[in-house]
């Protein structure tokens, strides 16, 4: 099993610079992302990360639910470190596959494209009866 100093290495090879420079810059916080979501993801437990990297594990935690908002470029390294280092296991495909609710983005996606007029339909004879049904089945449920 690879280090988690390994994986540090290697990444700070593909962006270039020092991925643990103590910085607020958006590219070194995606890239430390990277890091901890692409360690954690290949086994290495909270403990071990924040004892190499010193990163708390409620960061970890963060990065996790936060990993959606990397660039592609963040991406491609992600995928790039798994390749060196022969890590057994899935590539990120798509920004869009990292987000933990997909159906929502899916439905929002869908929304955004519809015309102000069909919004106000869908609002109107789909969504606001729908809702209405929903708070209807929780009444009866909660009797």
């Amino acid at each position: 099993m690879r280090t988690v100093i390994e994986i540090k290495l290697v990444l700070d090879n593909l962006y270039g610079f020092d991925i643990m420079k103590p910085t607020r810059m958006r590219k070194y916080s995606y890239a430390r992302k990277v890091l901890t979501v692409l360690a954690s993801n290949y086994g290495h437990t909270n403990e071990e990360i924040f004892i190499n990297l010193k990163i708390p594990h409620d960061l970890v935690i963060y990065n996790h639910k936060t990993i959606h908002n990397i660039k592609k470029i963040d991406m491609h390294m992600y995928n790039k470190c798994i390749d060196r280092l022969d890590l057994k296991m899935n590539k990120i495909l798509t920004l869009k596959s990292l987000s933990d609710n997909q159906t929502a983005d899916d439905i929002n996606e869908k929304l955004r494209s519809l015309s102000r007029k069909d919004l106000m339909y869908f609002k109107s004879s789909v969504f606001e009866p729908f809702l209405k049904k929903i708070d209807f089945e929780k009444s009866i449920i909660d009797l």
